[in-house]
This record gives C-alpha cells, sequence and structure tokens, in this order.
C-alpha cells in the first residue's frame, strides 16, 4: 500500500491486514470464475479437443489455483494477463466491431489490467505467499522489475489503460444510443427505471477518467468496482443464457482487479504520486 502521509478516508481499512487480507482475498476469488467458466465451455463446445486447447486449459486452471491460493501469484497473475490478452487478441481479433468485440476484447483485456495490478504488489496478508514473506528474506525472480520505478510504473500505467478502455466504450456509446440502450435495459430487467442510464453514463465516464489520470485513483477504482457488481446483478443474471453467465463473470472478473487498484493506488506515474508533498514510496510492495 502507498505511503501517504495525509490520512484519508480509507486509511483505516488499508492500513489494518486484518481487514485487507479478507478484502483483497475476496478480490482475488473475484477473478478466478471466468476462467473455469471458459474452461467448462472449451470441454462442453469442442469435439475434438488439441493440443493447444489442453495447454489453454493446463494455463488457466494452474494460473486460478495459484491466485486463489494466493501462492506464486505474481507468477501466476502475470500469466493470466499474458493469456487474456494473447487469447483475446488472436482469437477474438476478427470478431469486428460489435458484439465478439465488446464482450471479449474489452471486458478481456480490462480483466487483464487488474492482473498487472496483483502482478505489481502481491496478493495480500491473507494468502500463502504473505504467510511465507514473513519468513523469508531472498529476493524473488520479480525482484528486479518490481524494484525499478520507471518499469512498474510503465507497468501500472498500462494496467489503468487496460482496465478503463471498457468503460469509455460503453460510456459513449450510451450517450451515442441512448433511447437503444434504454430499450435494452428494459429486456434484461423492466423493473428498474430506465432514467438510471444517465447515472451509468456518468459513472462510466468520470470514474474512469480519475484512474486513466491517476487522479484520486480509489475513489475511481471503487466507484467502477461497485458499478461492476451492481450493473451486472441488475442485468445478467439470467444464467440459463451462455452470454449472460459470461457477462456476469467478466464483470465480477473487473471487479475484483479494480479492487486491488483500489487497494494499493496507480503507481508512480499519476497525478496521485505527483500531487504528494513526499516522494512516492511503496509501503507494502513486498518484491520478496
Amino acid at each position: 500500500m502507498e505511503e501517504n502521509p495525509q490520512r484519508d478516508l480509507f486509511s483505516p481499512i488499508l492500513s489494518s491486514d486484518l481487514a485487507m487480507g479478507p478484502f483483497l482475498l475476496t478480490a482475488r476469488l473475484f477473478t478466478t470464475p471466468i476462467f473455469a467458466f471458459y474452461i467448462l465451455d472449451e470441454i462442453r463446445t469442442t469435439q475434438a479437443i488439441s493440443a493447444l486447447s489442453y495447454l489453454a486449459m493446463a494455463i488457466q486452471v494452474v494460473g486460478v489455483a495459484l491466485v486463489a491460493l494466493g501462492y506464486k501469484t505474481r507468477f501466476a497473475a502475470l500469466l493470466l494477463a499474458a493469456f487474456c490478452i494473447i487469447t483475446t487478441l488472436v482469437f477474438n481479433g476478427s470478431a469486428g466491431a460489435t458484439g465478439l468485440f465488446m464482450t471479449h476484447i474489452l471486458k478481456d483485456l480490462a480483466v487483464a489490467g487488474g492482473f498487472l495490478f496483483m502482478f505489481a504488489y502481491g496478493p495480500g496478508p491473507l494468502s500463502l505467499d504473505g504467510h511465507e514473506g514473513v519468513n523469508r528474506s531472498k529476493r524473488s525472480f520479480f525482484s528486479p522489475i518490481l524494484s525499478n520505478t520507471v518499469v512498474t510504473g510503465l507497468l501500472l500505467c498500462a494496467g489503468r489503460i487496460l482496465s478503463t478502455v471498457v468503460f469509455f466504450y460503453y460510456g459513449t456509446s450510451k450517450i451515442l444510443h441512448t433511447s437503444r440502450m434504454q430499450a435494452y435495459m428494459m429486456r434484461h430487467n423492466s423493473h428498474v427505471p430506465t432514467n438510471l442510464i444517465y447515472l451509468a453514463i456518468l459513472t462510466q465516464i468520470v470514474p474512469p477518467a480519475l484512474v486513466l489520470l491517476g487522479y484520486k485513483t480509489r475513489y475511481g477504482a471503487l466507484a467502477l468496482s461497485g458499478f461492476c457488481i451492481i450493473a451486472t446483478s441488475l442485468f445478467h443474471t439470467d444464467f440459463s443464457n451462455h452470454a449472460e453467465a459470461e457477462q456476469f463473470l467478466l464483470d465480477f472478473a473487473m471487479a475484483g482487479g479494480l479492487l486491488f487498484m483500489f487497494a494499493y493506488g496507480p503507481g508512480p506515474f499519476s497525478l496521485d504520486a505527483s500531487l504528494r508533498p513526499q516522494p512516492y514510496v511503496e509501503k507494502d510492495l513486498d518484491i520478496t
């Protein structure tokens, strides 16, 4: 967590390992079910599973298990981030500008952005890595990267960009096609007032801008995480529909990554870091 001499609204939570352990464990678990969904979907829909499919499933199984346990978490987070980026661009890049493009490319890249934050900061105190970190002094394989402010700053900038593009896209779409999106809301949940679309537009434009700039980043990340959970719980709960179930799990995975951003802040290349009266220092960036 960041060293900040000026305590803010979140300081009582962020300074307590007792609170942060369960909080970050929940965030980690939010990111994992979508990969179980992808594995089962691959098994269900593929009649002759290729060697490449077996490799993809193995990567997801190993990554999910390690992230859930908080063991070798940085390796697993980097593995899953790369998996999201590569498979999304390779297998969904030809989907066009609608449909699968929005669902898979934008949201999978947002999930990858969250994993970059998990890679940079680790799993939190309630994890096997956190337990081992207390008892060992040797530097890890990733220490040269994580101890370099420039590299870490660029990595977290990439994470912020990947995490926010999807919100700008949907926010802009709601502005340009308001009546169409209100009809979509009615089809998926007629009990929700359609005028709430204007609150959704505000939420998908302002907090992403804060996160992208790295200004009041925790407020922006928390707002976006809450939006993901609330919106998907209102409009994507028809689990008998394959696409709806996928949307639900993707949104929770995005929320998990944003909770890591809320917990640790935007990184050194941000307005939050620049406006501090003291140099940027990572308090709990355990690189052992």
